[in-house]
């Protein structure tokens, strides 16, 4: 019985893009999501933060709806990929840092600071000035974290295009930051 009531809200968001049936279906889901993402992430705070993601990239993309057989089951199973992925991200940023001696982290002199920044500056305008499908393909991949297979699906690409863009992008991505390493190293001697 819920399955069907369900559905026809699916089909109201989809086809009709209704904000109300959204709303029903946030406050059915967004509960249970959240207990299942406390669960798995042992915190609160971020399993609120992926649920909200999740339910707010449903209605983002609220035309693929009516395609999903099972909204609970796809639901589910993307706040359980987020949290991972999330997961993933924290170790390698507490193995990154326990490598580093304490000692290390307090003597970071200002200089290390500006060239830090202006090294994400760099990168981030090496990014911005990629032709727009390379630009997208790269950030969906390397930001957003998706595989190149759920990528090239989604943009009506083949797997080969995107890793052909992806290269594109590393070259030019390196070729930013040997510049800047250039200049930079220039400036200090």
């Amino acid at each position: 019985m819920m399955e069907s009531v369900t559905q026809i809200f699916i089909d109201l968001i989809a086809e009709k893009k209704d904000g109300d049936a959204y709303k029903f279906l946030y406050k059915q889901y967004q509960p249970v999501l959240l207990q299942f993402a406390t669960a798995y992430l042992k915190a609160k705070e971020p399993a609120e933060e992926i649920v909200n993601d999740v339910l707010y990239k449903v209605w983002q993309k609220k035309e693929n709806i009516a395609g999903i057989s099972n909204l609970r089951a796809f639901l589910f199973t993307a706040v359980r990929n987020a949290c991972l992925n999330l997961m993933v991200k924290l170790k390698e940023e507490q193995s990154f840092l326990s490598g580093i001696p304490v000692q290390d982290l307090t003597a970071i002199d200002p200089e290390s600071i500006v060239i830090s920044t202006e090294l994400s500056d760099c990168i981030r305008n090496a990014i911005q000035s990629l032709p727009p499908r390379c630009r997208q393909i790269y950030e969906m991949v390397r930001i957003e974290g998706l595989r190149n297979k759920d990528v090239a699906e989604q943009l009506d690409l083949s797997v080969n295009t995107i890793d052909v863009q992806l290269a594109i992008a590393l070259k030019k991505l390196v070729q930013a930051v040997s510049t800047f390493n250039r200049q930079g190293l220039s400036k200090k001697y």
